[in-house]
């Protein structure tokens, strides 16, 4: 029965193949959507790794010049974190222009030993004692401290877990070399903490901390931990507006950043869960139309399967079976389509490449077919009611 159905599709080549580059579209885009929907529901998901609801970040800017040395700086963070010390409820505060869920941006760190990985990593500023305000405690080695700020041969650095076991499969971080894309002093590895999240995006528990050697500029920027939001941000920003009267100070909890992320990524999920559902709406109000034109130009070889004894169910039946075959040479082709640009993908850009979980994959497969089978109801039902007379007209 296979056969001559083709063969009769093969007489109507054109508004065949569009159903199946329909179908092989919808499918690649709700698959990909799939993925999207799944990673931002993880993301979401994923804990953060560290207390955020005990964090602020302070964020100053002096009205006036910039700072006109690096010891004029260096006495000014002194000065403001002495001055955060006595506030009450403090438990830590350090120098941090950069922070998790706030101000960081990604590098490409590379090791210096051929052929092993590089990675994308999370770069957060330490001059000493940011990771221990953060809560890390160090799994090997140890964190970062003032003194690791004065130039050397390669500036100390602390990397998470995650970026560790990226860069170094052998397990074997403490002691290594690697390279930022964006620097040209190397880094030499000092420590290694345990993963936390550092920001929206993939890859968001590597992270790397290492000193930045700041630039003098007018702000200065602190990581600070209490023991309760109840005031806090209030008594921090009265202590830095005391220490200096000439700058505007602002603060938030780090937890608005954490929470603005999880919210960002719940909204991209979303959205991704909404573009699969218009694929599929598209899927089938296209296939309704091309099985609609298919059963309209074939309305006299209908007939004539009618005289020659199908019943109107036969009819049925094959429309339903064509539309079938149709669907499932769209989902083939979906797949190697999207098999091959997955490949390309990793190769052309292999930070930005998606896993795909078979499961998703198999659910999305499953509600094209069907998308594609229900739009095919109506036209088999018209097709059914094609009368034997049709096969007398010209």
């Amino acid at each position: 029965m296979i056969g001559p159905i083709v063969k009769a599709l093969a007489r109507q080549k054109i508004p065949a193949l569009l159903m199946v580059l329909e179908t092989a579209f919808g499918f690649a885009v709700a698959v990909h959507a799939s993925g999207l929907a799944l990673h931002y529901a993880r993301a979401a998901a994923a804990p953060r790794g560290i207390d955020t609801r005990s964090l602020l970040l302070a964020m100053t800017e002096r009205d006036g010049p910039s700072f006109a040395s690096r010891g004029e700086r260096e006495a000014a963070v002194r000065r403001d974190t002495e001055a955060l010390a006595r506030v009450v409820g403090v438990r830590g505060a350090a120098e941090a222009s950069s922070a998790p869920f706030n101000v960081t941006h990604r590098e490409l760190v590379e090791t210096t030993s051929p052929g092993v990985p590089s990675a994308l990593a999370w770069m957060l500023d330490d001059r000493g004692g940011v990771a221990a305000v953060l809560g890390l405690a160090p799994l090997e080695g140890r964190l970062l401290a003032p003194g690791d700020a004065a130039d050397a041969a390669a500036t100390p650095a602390v990397v998470t877990q995650a970026l560790a076991a990226r860069l170094f499969p052998d397990g074997r971080a403490i002691g290594q070399i690697v390279r930022r894309s964006a620097r040209q002093k190397p880094l030499a590895i000092v420590g290694v903490v345990p993963p936390f999240r550092a920001a929206l995006g993939p890859d968001a528990d590597s992270a790397l901390f290492a000193a930045e050697g700041p630039p003098l500029g007018r702000t200065l920027s602190y990581l600070i931990r209490v023991e309760s939001d109840d005031g806090a941000g209030a008594r921090v920003r009265e202590a830095l507006e005391r220490a200096d009267p000439r700058r505007v100070v602002l603060v938030r909890a780090l937890d608005e950043g954490a929470e603005l992320d999880t919210h960002t990524n719940r909204g991209a999920g979303a959205l991704a869960l909404t573009l699969i559902g218009m694929m599929l709406v598209v899927v089938f109000l296209g296939r309704i139309g091309m099985a609609s034109l298919l059963v309209s130009e074939r309305r006299q070889a209908l007939g004539i399967r009618r005289a020659l004894g199908a019943t109107r169910a036969d009819v049925a039946r094959l429309i339903l079976v064509e539309n079938a075959l149709l669907t499932t040479a769209g989902l083939a082709a979906g797949a190697g389509a999207l098999a091959g640009l997955q490949a390309a993908a990793r190769v052309a850009a292999p930070e930005l490449d998606l896993p795909l979980d078979p499961r998703a994959v198999a659910l999305v497969a499953v509600a094209v077919w069907l998308a594609g089978m229900a739009a095919a109801l109506l036209p088999a039902l018209r097709a059914s009611a094609v009368s034997p007379a049709e096969a007398s007209r010209s």
